[in-house]
């Protein structure tokens, strides 16, 4: 090394840099990084400042952890009494029907009163809960009215006592949302955070009616946007999410299930993901219009909104009389007897259940559209797994959160809950398949206020920032020089002039 030093290392060893300390070497600027002027330097003395950083981030964590478990308590306290008053409605509405009529013979009935509750009451409360919060969330800092969490819970109630075909998640988010509001400005929140709290509110209502804590919570903040995540509300989500669930106590939709992939070769099941998920998110798409189909049918009739009801009702009381009354209520029972595969339904059972839940919803019913999914995805995938030779239990599990991740664009959620309550590798494929829904489905989404963030492919062009109720055919375009773009519009008839 003093040989590649040259002449000059031993005067090196004694000039003045050579008999410094560490500390006075730290302490001196770099010759070759000069730094400027009126800028002060940075010694030991004062590093203290880089802690001030840590220091705030510690505050927040300490603050957020606060609220997001007081939020979670409240919200799970508040969605184990809503889900109490569902399970006595139910049974008070049994009890005191007369022999041999069943209960949703009154169900134009139940569908009239919920539009008087609602419009008298709490407008906001109208249709299936998680659309009015996401509107709230994005127009007014999420401000909501506290009158929405009783109506919503009446109304809801009345709803499924009655035989309406609604879930029950998107009161529970609309009732957590409107106590997390109210108490945000309770303790002068500044609207910033009572937005974040709101969030918050959202999660922890889903967690606590999902049984799923992280894939609730999950939910609650990728619901907001399609393809966006708001990482700052992550962890006092996460925390509301765990806190309701454990005060709400609530088991996980699925019931356990065996491995079923494990003589599969993995190719061949990748395949079944993937082309499964496609046919999913074809499904989800079947839910989408079919709800958009119905708003069109009703929407000239909205000036009679109670006997909007009362018809609506009346063709729901057809329906089950033809189809029977297990598409009635939340169809728990369905969505069970698909996963552990003891059905025997009849494969067009998943379609018959999106025009229950469409009309249920458009003429006035109030819950929950995510329930209807579970049932929609679970029976669709069991018949799905009847078609392909495939065990139809695996593909209805595959059903139950692809067609979710689809319909409300969620994959990340749903790919996290098929991990959360699937066995071993049965999670990941269920995931995969749930991603390849999101992508099938296109840029719609059963929550018109959804804000759109992504266009799902590279070939299409369409502006971003609207919500997916603008989203109109027209404003999706091919993307100049995408592969797409080259096959649509290539030259025809020989003629390599002509488009």
């Amino acid at each position: 090394a003093r040989a590649r030093a040259g002449p000059g290392a031993a005067g090196a060893r004694d000039s003045p840099r050579a008999r410094m300390t560490p500390t006075d070497i730290i302490d001196e600027p770099l010759a070759s990084a000069p730094v400027a002027t009126h800028e002060p330097r940075l010694r030991l003395s004062t590093e203290s400042v880089w802690y001030a950083e840590h220091a705030a981030l510690l505050v927040s964590t300490a603050k957020w952890a606060v609220l997001g478990a007081a939020c979670g308590g409240l919200v799970g306290l508040a969605t184990r009494a809503f889900l109490g008053t569902l399970a006595w409605s139910g049974a008070w509405a049994t009890a005191h029907m007369p022999p041999n009529v069943p209960t949703y013979a009154f169900l134009p009935f139940a569908l009239a009163a919920c539009v008087f509750l609602i419009r008298r009451f709490a407008p906001e409360a109208e249709g299936h809960g998680t659309e009015a919060v996401i509107a709230a969330v994005h127009q007014s800092a999420g401000r909501i009215d506290w009158r929405i969490a009783p109506v919503k819970l009446v109304a809801t109630a009345l709803t499924l006592a009655f035989g309406g075909s609604v879930g029950k998640e998107g009161p529970a988010a609309q009732i957590g949302g409107a106590l997390t509001s109210g108490g945000a400005d309770l303790i002068g929140l500044a609207p910033a955070d009572r937005r974040r709290l709101v969030i918050c509110g959202i999660s922890a209502g889903f967690a606590a009616v999902f049984g799923t804590p992280i894939s609730g919570a999950l939910f609650g903040v990728e619901v907001l946007y399609l393809g966006q995540l708001e990482y700052a509300v992550l962890f006092p989500a996460m925390v509301s999410g765990i806190v309701a669930h454990l005060v709400c106590g609530t088991v996980p939709p699925l019931p356990v299930l065996q491995e079923s992939l494990q003589g599969m070769p993995g190719g061949r099941a990748l395949l079944l993901a993937i082309g499964s998920g496609a046919v999913f998110g074809l499904v989800a798409l079947a839910i989408i219009e079919a709800m958009r189909a119905v708003e069109r049918v009703v929407e000239p009739y909205r000036r009679s909104p109670y006997s909007t009801a009362l018809l609506g009702g009346v063709a729901l009381v057809l329906l089950y009389l033809v189809a029977g009354d297990g598409f009635a209520g939340l169809g728990s029972a369905g969505i069970a007897d698909a996963l552990v595969g003891t059905a025997d339904a009849p494969w067009w059972t998943f379609a018959v259940k999106i025009i229950a839940t469409a009309i249920t919803l458009e003429v006035g019913g109030s819950g929950g559209v995510i329930t209807p999914i579970f049932f929609i995805g679970a029976t669709s995938g069991a018949a799905l797994g009847h078609l392909l030779g495939v065990s139809p239990h695996l593909l209805a599990a595959f059903g139950l959160v692809a067609v979710l991740a689809a319909c409300a664009n969620t994959p990340v959620a749903a790919a996290v809950m098929a991990i959360e309550l699937l066995p071993g590798g049965d999670g990941v494929y269920a995931a995969l398949a749930a991603a390849t829904a999101f992508i099938l489905v296109g840029h719609r989404s059963v929550y018109a206020s959804q804000k759109l963030g992504l266009a799902k492919s590279a070939g299409l062009e369409i502006d971003l920032g609207g919500t997916m109720g603008d989203v109109r055919p027209h404003a999706l375009r091919l993307r100049e020089g995408s592969l797409v773009h080259r096959v649509l519009r290539r030259p025809r008839g020989g003629d390599a002039g002509e488009p």
